[in-house]
């Protein structure tokens, strides 16, 4: 099992910054639109 995380460390780390972009961008999308949902509005 360590190798596979060795080689997904390796090829995370050799992976252009252009292919985790999109990933990060749904991951904040997520989080803004959760804690959008989560706030005390006042009333």
């Amino acid at each position: 099992m360590s190798e596979f995380f060795q080689g997904f460390i390796k090829g995370a780390k050799e992976t252009p910054k252009g292919y985790f972009a999109p990933v990060i961008a749904i991951w904040r999308l997520l989080v803004e639109v959760s804690e959008s949902l989560t706030k005390d509005k006042p009333a």
